[in-house]
Formats: structure tokens, sequence, C-alpha cells
């Protein structure tokens, strides 16, 4: 008989008797059973060693200490193995890049030791370069390398020895020889410390990107790197390196789940940073009236440019968010081409006159002949846009006396957004002014005083709006780790706050910025010390103390921009945004320095990629560029790089996975999705309104000759994927998964092509004041000659799109304007715009509780006759309109956690955008009720009086909005929501 077994932890609770065993359905009480099988020694008491008259069985005793220890010793080696973590797993989640790492060089150089130890102890293979067997071509590589290492060592050995003969001398080490005999004298060619040659302006060409290392020059063979490359490599989506964007490898979103904790740290707690260097800047230099007639030829007109209100913005102090249009050829003024992209203007504050010690003001250029004073001005648009703006820039500036010299600064020039409640707390950190002199400080009221005295700010939307603070900081890297800044509380410091921002004295005190002058930023790039540098500097202070400033540390310019969304004016919420510019070398210290910094709420700021971007516009009401306008070239490239990857993933699923738009039935006569069900079908929906003249009919036009065949084509491969079998039909899927790479690639590297069919984009005063006009009056004929000219040609307006009941829009969803052709079902749908009435779905969830009544009804209609008893049941949802009342497309569309309702960024045709007159006959596509129209149940008719508003079972709503009232309905599916649109 072996001895009694006990375990020395706590049993599990007994279970035995429950009707049913509860499973152990979370990882964390697996992990918890698994430890205590693991750590439960087995142990025997002192009773079994004892005989019955109380002897001591010394056999049996040490039998049973033997058995402890040997428990005791697989205890130890089970618990070891229990919850133990692999290298690999002590990684941060937000860098890890894969699950699980069998590669020493993927972990950290503190755990490589470790994971190599690891490995070992588990058997783990490992396949290192040098013992993987090559393939055919990385044999020819290696060969072709041997070969070249063997020329290289030749050629070496022969320059070594002609050196060693005397036979050779390095040009760099000529010197010159001075005096006589025996006291001649080397000397060096030129001074040692001499400063580097500055480059040469390249006036009016494209600038290339700086040389990258060598180990990574294979890398940038067709792209350029953000400054921040490494950074966002080991913790963000990165876009695929054969698909660049804009010939930029930009970071696309965190690794991490982002959605809501990025909506958090924007609105809540925090900040979210962005790497924005991919934005092109564009430098302009000439006299101000010369600048003035190329931005007035480009569309740049208005108040808010050249008159009153854009004073400030002229004196370098405001910056200016507008849209730049091509110039027609022989317009004058400008402003009546298509519209090409938003971009923001900044000009150099002029040169102020300096004043002496005694108050007198310095005249250095008195008695001489004045010329025209040159101003500078940057000019920053979006990537995308960036050829066409250029080449727009050109043809202007050419025709300006004296012309406009201008420089490409894209990779000069880097940027730093900032946006959330932490966010002037960060910048205020990271970017220290460097003061006058050793213990002096800024006067008050200037940019730099007034930098500092910002702290407690939480929203960069209160100041001043587009206000611009430009000074030069020191190297943050010689603070770093930054100290968490405190944000005062006392009353006294808000009110100096508050009394800052209403006075905001930079207006008269902003100096010239450094950061315009080419040999400035060049200087700060060249004088920026090595880490290494940094870091020694940083071991010789004395703890708890900054390394001392140097004359040699860099004055490193940079100009902060303070911007606010649009939808604040109509009383919305949203935080402003710090876009800080910089040169582009000096983009990585500050932000290791930004990202870094502890809060003062607790935790880090986040970084953000193209999403996020995306994200927060969508949030706060605003139009992302460009993918929310597609009537411009840029957005139009990005509709087609966006319909091809969706294209790819529709085909690459199986057919029993995947939506079929081509047997969806929308309602109606006819079956189908209208257009291509993975794109906003612009080109459907355009077709039928052009305007072909009779000449135009006579000989065809190459666009329309192109369309042809572009139609042709499709339908030509449409038919070929529905009729090939086999091998066929898969080379077929095989071509077409390859179509995203091929286009993407072509719209990276090419300048993006027009819009098909003549479509162009509005800009957004334009459709405002052409869609209030059409939704108020009848007839179309009442538009000024100028605004009608707009519309020759299919014009397309961003709106703002909000559902009334439920229901979330999302991308490529199609726009209904409300029925036109059948006054009855255009009464069923306007009934929903009373808020107490319920929608047909929810009146068929109401059954459940009713089901009481609809037996005893059930019942009760056996009892009558047949012709009577037949009542069909009421639809589900409401019949969605024909295709003759499609007026648009969702570009974007998503739950809002701003607004908490499902909300949408969306383009309407403007053409199709028409009037609501409450009568029955038809004008211009439009139609209303009539008397004899009787609802469906529940619903009510609606009445038109003669003040222009309708109302729905008391409840009155003027014709505008009733224009802007439409129905959303999702690609593939047949449910429409209600919603209403208003112009961006």
């Amino acid at each position: 008989m072996g001895p009694k077994l006990t375990r020395t932890a706590t049993s599990a609770p007994n279970t035995t008797g429950a009707k049913r065993k509860i499973p152990i359905s979370d990882s964390s009480a697996r992990k918890r059973a698994r430890t205590y099988d693991a750590r439960s020694l087995a142990v025997q008491g002192s009773d079994a060693a004892l005989s019955k008259t109380g002897e001591l069985d010394v056999s049996a005793f040490v039998a049973a200490r033997e058995f402890e220890i040997r428990a005791l010793e697989a205890g130890i080696r089970n618990s070891k193995a229990a919850l133990a973590s692999r290298a690999f797993q002590q990684v941060p989640r937000n860098l890890r890049r894969r699950t699980a790492s069998h590669n020493v060089k993927r972990v950290p150089s503190r755990l490589r030791a470790r994971a190599r130890r690891e490995m070992i102890e588990d058997n783990t293979p490992t396949v290192t370069a040098r013992r993987r067997k090559p393939t055919k071509l990385l044999r020819l590589r290696l060969e072709t390398a041997r070969r070249l290492q063997n020329l290289n060592s030749r050629s070496k050995a022969r320059r070594a020895a002609r050196k060693a003969a005397g036979l050779f001398q390095d040009p760099a080490l000529e010197v010159e020889v001075e005096g006589d005999g025996d006291n001649k004298k080397s000397k060096p060619t030129h001074d040692i410390n001499i400063a580097p040659r500055i480059p040469k302006i390249k006036k009016n060409r494209l600038s290339h990107p700086e040389k990258p290392q060598s180990k990574f020059k294979k890398r940038q063979r067709c792209k350029s790197w953000l400054p921040t490359h490494m950074f966002h490599a080991k913790r963000a989506h990165m876009t695929s390196p054969k698909e660049p964007l804009w010939r930029f490898v930009v970071p696309l979103s965190p690794t991490e789940k982002s959605y809501r904790p990025t909506h958090r740290a924007s609105g809540a707690r925090g900040a979210v940073v962005w790497d924005m260097s991919y934005i092109s800047t564009i430098g302009l230099e000439g006299p101000e009236a010369s600048l003035e007639g190329l931005f007035r030829a480009l569309g740049v007109c208005g108040e808010e440019a050249w008159g009153n209100k854009g004073r400030k913005w002229r004196t370098g102090t405001r910056s200016l968010e507008v849209w730049l249009s091509e110039r027609e050829v022989g317009a004058e003024g400008g402003g009546s081409g298509r519209p090409i992209a938003p971009v923001t203007l900044v000009w150099c504050v002029e040169k102020t006159a300096k004043t002496s010690g005694d108050g007198d003001v310095e005249m250095p250029d008195a008695g001489k002949k004045l010329k025209k004073p040159r101003r500078k001005m940057f000019l920053r648009v979006h990537p995308s846009a960036f050829l066409q703006v250029w080449e727009e820039l050109l043809k202007a500036a050419k025709l300006q006396n004296p012309q406009v010299m201008i420089e490409d600064l894209r990779f000069d020039i880097g940027s730093i957004d900032v946006t959330g409640p932490a966010a002037t707390e960060i910048l205020l950190a990271a970017l220290k002014p460097i003061p006058p002199s050793e213990g002096e400080k800024w006067f008050e009221g200037s940019p730099e005083a007034t930098w500092d005295s910002l702290s407690g700010l939480t929203n960069a939307a209160s100041l001043p709006q587009n206000a611009v603070l430009a000074f030069n900081i020191s190297d943050p890297r010689l603070r770093h780790p930054l100290r968490t800044i405190q944000p005062p509380t006392s009353e006294s410091c808000l009110n100096e706050l508050a009394i800052t921002l209403s006075s905001w004295t930079p207006d008269s005190t902003q100096l010239k910025p450094d950061i315009f002058s080419r040999p400035a930023r060049l200087t700060a790039s060249r004088l920026l010390p090595s880490q290494k540098a940094i870091n020694r500097r940083k071991s010789l202070a004395n703890p708890g103390e900054h390394p001392s400033p140097k004359p040699t540390d860099p004055c490193i310019p940079v100009l902060i921009l303070a911007s606010r969304p649009k939808s604040l004016s109509n009383g919305g919420n949203s935080q402003g945004t710090y876009t800080v510019l910089l040169p582009w070398k000096c983009v990585v210290p500050v932000w290791y320095s930004v990202m870094y910094y502890p809060l003062s709420s607790g935790g880090n700021p986040r970084f953000g990629g193209l999403l996020e971007k995306q994200q927060l516009a969508f949030e706060s009401g605003e139009a992302w560029f460009p993918g929310d306008f597609p009537g411009t070239n840029a957005g139009w490239a990005w509709e087609i790089r966006e319909r091809d990857i969706r294209r790819g993933e529709w085909e690459r699923k199986p057919k029993g996975k995947r939506v079929e738009y081509d047997s969806i039935d929308i309602g109606g006569l006819k079956k189908g999705e209208i257009g291509e069900g993975w794109a906003c079908d612009w080109e459907r929906l355009v077709k039928p309104n052009i305007p072909i003249s009779d000449g135009e009919r006579s000989k065809p036009d190459s666009t329309n000759i192109v369309e042809v065949k572009k139609d042709a084509l499709t339908a030509e491969v449409t038919n070929q994927r529905e009729t090939s079998k086999g091998e066929g039909k898969k080379k077929e899927k095989r071509k077409n998964t390859s179509t995203p790479s091929t286009s993407t690639s072509t719209y990276t590297h090419t300048k993006p092509s027009p819009p098909p069919l003549h479509i162009h984009h509005l800009p957004p005063l334009l459709a405002s004041t052409i869609l209030k006009i059409k939704s108020t009056q009848k007839s179309p004929a009442n538009l000024p000659a100028r605004l009608q000219s707009l519309l020759i040609h299919p014009a397309l307006a961003t709106v703002n799109l909000t559902l009334i009941n439920r229901g979330t829009p999302i991308p490529r969803a199609r726009l209904y304007r409300l029925p036109t052709t059948n006054p009855s079902l255009r009464n069923e749908w306007l009934a929903l715009l009373d808020p107490s009435a319920r929608t047909p779905s929810a009146q068929k969830q109401s059954k459940k509780q009713n089901q009481q009544q609809a037996i005893l009804a059930q019942n009760s209609s056996k009892l009558l006759p047949t012709n009577l008893a037949a009542d069909p049941e009421p639809a589900a949802h409401l019949p969605m309109p024909g295709e003759e009342d499609l007026i648009g497309f969702v570009t974007t569309g998503n739950f809002n956690l701003g607004q908490g309702r499902g909300t949408g960024v969306a383009s309407v045709l403007v053409q199709r955008v028409c009037v609501y007159d409450g009568s029955s006959s038809n004008l211009e596509g439009t139609a209303g009720p009539s008397s004899g129209d009787s609802g469906i149940s529940g619903i009510t008719r609606v009445r038109m009086n003669g003040k222009g508003t309708t109302g729905v079972k008391g409840h009155m709503f003027s014709r505008e909005y009733l224009s802007r009232v439409c129905i959303v309905r999702s690609a593939g599916e047949r449910v429409g929501r209600l919603g209403v649109w208003e112009v961006m």
C-alpha cells in the first residue's frame, strides 16, 4: 500500500453535483488552472511512517521524504515552464512587428543573449543568411560582388605601390610651398576653418532628395523616406515598397489599435503627432506687385487676400488657406479655371528698421537709390497636386514683370503637426527659444516671450485664427529627457493668458524669420551635433543639470502655424492644430523629444498616420484632400487607386462570400447595382448629362473616342471574365489581382490625369452660392451668367452628410434625391422626417410585443370572406428611387465618435440638385404630391403653404431644407436611410 498523498494547495471546488459543468472559457482561467497544476506538490503525512505501537519505520519515512524531494524538484521544473515568457514577448506591444520571432536579430540587443539561450534549449532551428542555400539570382549577385571586390583590392594595391614609390600624390594632399632653399614651408591650399560652400539656388527647377546612405540606397531607389522613417517602420504599417504614395514611404496607421485612442487623445486627454514632411513646400521671391499678380492669375481673389481682412496676412503675421485654380488662356484676373488644390500661403515679415540706443532710427541706405523691395513667401500644397501647382506657378511667374523666382523646397523644409489638449504643453517643452544673451530674457511682447506665456492653453483654436509665430530654438536633445510642465491653475495666470490671447502682441513685434533664409537653414543643419557628441556633453554635466550652451550650438529656425477647423464657426468644439515648419534635417531631434515627453495628464503623445489624419478630419466635419475631392486631378487619381484596390479585394474573395453586384435586387424593374459596386462610378452618373452639340456629333472628340474605347474594353474584359473557364479564368483573376500595384505605380510616378467627361470641382464658396440659388428658385435661368458658365460641364460639390434617424454611411454609398417620378413614394419618404414617426423596420420589430393581438386578429379573419381578409404585410423598408434620382456618392463615412451618430462626406452632381416646389407638376425633374395620393398606414400626406414651407404632421420645413434631404444606400444593399446634406 503506497503512501497517502495530499495536496498542499487548496483544491478546486467540487462541481460534480452541478447540473451543468461551467466550462473554462477565457484564457486567463485556463492559465490559472495550468499554473495551479504546475505548482501543486504531492506530500505524505507523518502518520504513515509510524506503526501501531508508535515505533518509527525508518525505511518508510526515508522513502516518503525521497518522494517529497522528487515532487519538489518536479514542481520547480513545471512552474518554471508554466508561465515563462519568451524573450520576444518582452518587447512592448507597439513595437512588435510579428507575434513570434525566431530570429535573434529581430529582438532588441539587450534580449538577444536570452533569446539565443532559449532557442538552444528548445532546439529551435535558425537559418542565417550565410548558411542559407543561395538561389540562382543570389548566386549571380554574390559572384558579381566577389569579382568587383577582387578588382577593387588589386586597384588599391597598385595605388599603394605607386604611392610608396613616390609616383602618385593625392590631389587632396597637394600643398603650396613658401620660401627658398631650406626655409621652404608647406602651407595648405585653403584655411581649415573656412565655411563650406553654399549650394547654388536652383531657380525654377525641381530639386532632388539628398543621396541616402549606401546601406539604404536600394530601398530608396524610386521613393524617399521621411526623416522619421526609422521610428515609424518599427511601430506603424507603412506603404508597400513597390507601391509608395506620392514618391514617399508614408506611415498609414500604428500597428496597435488606434481608432478610439486617437479620438480620445485628440479631444479629451493627450495629443496626436504626425510627421507631415511629405507636404510640399514651394518658395517664391519677387516684388509684392508681381506676387499679387501671380496669385490673382491663379484664382486667389477676394477681401480675405487683398482687402482689409488680408492686411495681417500680407504683413506676415497670419497664414491663408485658399484654393488655387488653373490659369485660363487669355483670361485676366484668373479664377475661371479648374480648381487644383487647397494651399497654405505664408508671407515673410518685412525687415524692420534698426533702432539705436538713444531711440533714433538708423537708416543705413539713406542717400542711395532704393530698389523695389523683394519679398519672400512659402506655399504649402499636398504632394498629390504638387506637379500641377508647380507647372501653373511657372506659367504665371513668366508673365509677371519683373519675374517671380520659384524654388522647390520639398526636401529642405519638414513639418510636424500636433493636435490635442496637450499640444501646447508638448511644444512648449520641446521648442525652447534661444535667449538673446546669457542671463537675459526676451522683452515683453516679443514672439519668444509670448510663446513662453502660453502655458495652460488646452486648445490651439483659442489662438487668433491662422496665427504665425517664428523664432529660433536650441537643440532639444540637450534637454532630453524633457521635464513635465505643470499647467498653471491660479486665477491670475489664467487671466494673464486671456489678456495675451486677446491682445496678441506678435502682430507688431514679429521680426523677419530665419527659416526664410537659405543660409540659416543650411547652417542649422550643418551644425547639428551627432548623438554621441550630445551624450558626451551630457555625461560631463552635473547630475540633474543640462549641458551648458556653446557658441557652436545650432540655432534651429522654426515657424509655427496655428489653424482651427472650419466647423468651429458653426458651433463645433474641435481642437486646433499646430504646424511646425523647420529644416528637414532638424525634424528628427524635435520628433523624438516630442514623442517621449511625459504628459502632465499621464502617458506619452500618440503618433498618427494617414488614416488618423483622415479620421480626425472626418470627425471635425472637414473634407480630406485629395480623397473627398474627386473632381480634381489629384482626387480622381486617388479614386482610381481606391477603386483598383477594392476591385482586387472583391475578386480575391470566393464567390460564396462576396456580393454579386450584377444580381442584387435594389428595388424597381431593374436588377443589379448602379455602376460598379466597388467604386464611386461617376462615369455612370455623368454620362446622361453631357451636352453634345451638332458639331461634336459629326466630328467625334478624342476624349469621347478614348471613353468609347475604354467602355468597349471594360465590356470585353467583363465578358471574358464571365465566359472564361479553367486555366484562362485563373490567368484573368491573377491579372486582375495585380491591377492595384500597376495603377498605383503609374499614379505615384507621373502627373495625375484630369477626370474624364470634363468633370470638375466647384470651390466651397461657389458651390454654396449655386446650390442656394438652385434650391430656392424654380428656374435654372435665374443663375448669373458667370455661375451658369460653370455648369456647362459636370460640376461636383463636396457636402457634409448627416443621417436623420439611424444608420451609418460608408464609402461608395449611393446618394439619391427624393423621388421625382413617384409622388406617393416621395410622400412616404417625407413622412420619415417627423421625429415621432416610426420607421417600417421599427414597425416590424413591434410585432413581437403584440403577439396576442396578432393571434386574435388571425383567428377572427378566418370568419371573414377571402377578399376582405387579404391584407399584404407591409414591406420592411421603403422602396428606393430610380437611377434618374441618383445625385452623388459618399467618399468618407463612418460612425462619428465626435457627434455620436453616423455622418459622412459626399460629393454631389450640382446639375441634379433641384428645388422642391410641393406641386404635382414636374419642374427640372422634380415632382410633388398630388391631391389624390393616399399615404400608407401611419404616414400622412405633405402639405405646401404659400410661404415656401412644408408641413409634416405639424412640423414645418423650408423649401431649401427639403431640397437638401437625400436618401443614402450602401453599395450592394437595398436598405435606404434618410439624411440631409450641407455644403462644406
